[in-house]
């Protein structure tokens, strides 16, 4: 907020005293004739704070003509009116119409630059999205833009918080962009890791256990099985046999027409579903049922050191229940896993179902086509490449020492990306009171 307490020859005015706004409009769909013609057509998605030069659509003169959208001239400023979207900014690059849900600004007697609006308006996106009304469908008013307070400076002054604004945020942008290559040479680091681990490929030379070396050079096609060969000793097997013999050792979630909504109470036994997977916490959610349920469905129920599977939608996320779990069941999409101690530890099983090998083979037998599906079948029979229980360990320790490191960076990464965010921010503040230049 502005505390009017500006430099000398600035005024504190409303957006609605030195300018005029308008929205646009939609030709009726119903009309082909309407589209695809040579007048550039704005929608509220494409407003990404910079200046916009292509769009999705184009509207013909009998559209523009037929409907309430209204031409643009270039350097317009723009700003969201709904949405995901309310409160994102832009620039015309061209001459242009608009839909509804965009709102153009138009200068009194050129009392202001565009990127000088522009700017501004940038820094006002959370206060316009606080004042935004509705639920799945937030929305401002032209009138909400007209009345915010502007700080409005002398012409040549705009220029010169224009040009300082541009030439910090180039700055800010290059740092940005290597601290985003980063976070994508990390995501591809864990990626490698987790291949070379289930590939036999870790180590470089023989560990303390006096195990051979896991490298390319150690491999052998003795072990193939159609899913690649493996390094000496190691063995192919489906995820069915690594299950430990106990009666529902390998079990689908009930179907739903047993579990539906109506069954579930305030407190009792926990339902397990694909939100405490995919969030990677078993204490998250409050969904539960009556013991007499509980009863009814205790074949999908769940014990510490089982693996929850996710089979709708994003699917193969791997969750290990801890001893500190809620007494409870899956959910119908869930798989539950117990596996053989003897035979697989848990985390190296984890960590192989995050490969890009595993994804790569969900993704093509999965079905369905809005989400993809899996199913018990399908996960009965995955392949698993499989070393002796020693090398497992062996394997998990490493695979967490490196991705502990990787993870310290991220972090880093994280908190100074968030830093460039407060950054642009202050930078903003800055301008808008007079203190940047």
């Amino acid at each position: 907020m502005l505390n009017g307490n500006l430099p000398d020859g600035w005024t504190l005015t409303t957006i609605g005293d030195i300018a005029d706004t308008t929205s646009g409009g939609t030709p009726l769909r119903s009309h082909p004739e309407y589209y695809g013609g040579g007048i550039p057509w704005v929608k509220s998605g494409e407003l990404r704070e910079g200046v916009i030069r292509d769009v999705e659509e184009t509207i013909t003169e009998l559209g523009l003509k037929n409907s309430s959208a209204k031409m643009f001239p270039k350097d317009t400023v723009v700003v969201a009116l709904y949405g995901a979207t309310v409160g994102r900014t832009g620039i015309l690059g061209l001459d242009a119409t608009s839909n509804q849900a965009v709102c153009g600004i138009f200068p009194h007697n050129n009392s202001f630059i565009s990127k000088y609006m522009f700017f501004w308006l940038q820094s006002q996106r959370k206060n316009l999205i606080n004042q935004s009304m509705g639920g799945a469908q937030p929305n401002i008013s032209q009138g909400i833009i007209r009345s915010l307070l502007f700080p409005l400076a002398p012409l040549p002054e705009q220029e010169r918080i224009v040009a300082k604004i541009e030439e910090l945020f180039t700055q800010l942008e290059a740092g940005t962009a290597a601290l985003k290559r980063v976070r994508v040479g990390l995501k591809r680091y864990k990626a490698s890791v987790l291949k070379a681990a289930c590939e036999g490929r870790l180590f470089s030379d023989v560990g303390a256990h006096g195990m051979r070396p896991s490298t390319p050079a150690g491999r052998t096609p003795s072990a193939r099985t159609g899913a690649g060969a493996l390094p000496e000793g190691w063995r192919w097997v489906t995820t069915e046999l690594l299950a430990d013999g106990s009666k529902h050792a390998l079990k689908a979630g009930p179907f739903g027409s047993s579990l539906k909504k109506e069954c579930y109470v305030l407190k009792g036994y926990k339902i397990y579903g694909q939100e405490q997977v995919i969030r990677g916490d078993p204490h998250y959610g409050d969904y539960y049922i009556d013991k007499e349920r509980y009863e009814e469905l205790k074949s999908n129920a769940v014990k510490p050191g089982d693996i929850l599977i996710s089979l709708v939608g994003t699917i193969g996320k791997v969750l290990i229940l801890p001893d500190n779990i809620e007494q409870g069941i899956i959910n119908p999409r869930l798989v539950k896993l117990s596996l053989d101690k003897n035979l697989i530890d848990s985390k190296y099983f984890k960590n192989y179902l995050e490969t890009e090998k595993a994804r790569h083979y969900f993704s093509t037998v999965s079905h369905g086509e809005t989400m993809k599906i899996l199913n018990l079948g399908i996960l009965k029979k995955l392949p698993v490449p499989l070393p002796s229980l020693v090398e497992q360990r062996r394997i998990v320790a490493e695979v967490e020492r490196r991705l502990s490191v990787a993870a310290q960076v991220e972090s880093v990464v994280a908190g100074a990306l968030a830093r460039a965010s407060r950054l642009r921010q202050a930078v903003l503040k800055a301008a808008f009171e007079g203190k940047l230049v």
